[in-house]
């Protein structure tokens, strides 16, 4: 696949329909043994609920000035570098970054940003996607945000040259 709307478009639909990934970014934990991922599927969920909540929680685009009033988990995915191959946009490595930014409620509960680096990882690293090909995982940094969010970025990169 040569186009970067193609690849990033089936990025967004792999995060949209897992599961286990929008228990982890949408419900709280009363404490550290309180399981998000024996609650309700919010795939379930009548479909403008559904697509609200994650609309409010999945962003192409690193939007965070909404976070400083809100207590919620967002994963934010966005092209990073892109490495030709043999001097060609259309074959290449393309790395992609995910910003997962984790209110400190959730994180304090139950250690939210660790199962949702572990549930990315898990979708995506040495996975090979039809169109997009190998994931690979490149680098991880923490950071903090506003005083009130912990995060991390996962970068991974893909592309048929990142091989089986």
């Amino acid at each position: 696949m040569s186009s970067m709307f193609l690849e990033f478009d089936e990025i967004n639909k792999i995060l949209r329909s897992d599961s286990d990934l929008w228990k982890l970014m949408y419900h709280r934990s009363k404490n550290y043994s309180d399981d998000p991922l024996i609650k309700d599927d919010i795939l379930l969920f009548p479909p403008a609920q559904k697509n609200e909540i994650i609309n409010l929680r999945l962003k192409p685009s690193p939007v965070t000035q909404d976070l400083v009033n809100d207590e919620i988990c967002r994963l934010i995915f966005h092209p990073s570098i892109r490495k030709p191959q043999s001097q060609s946009y259309a074959v290449a490595t393309q790395f992609v970054d995910f910003d997962i930014f984790v209110h400190h409620s959730y994180n304090d509960a139950d250690l939210r940003l660790t199962k949702l680096c572990d549930k990315i990882n898990d979708i995506f690293n040495h996975k090979d996607f039809r169109g997009l090909g190998k994931f690979k995982f490149e680098d991880g940094q923490p950071f903090t945000f506003e005083g009130t969010y912990v995060g991390y970025t996962l970068t991974y990169s893909f592309g048929s040259v990142n091989g089986k």
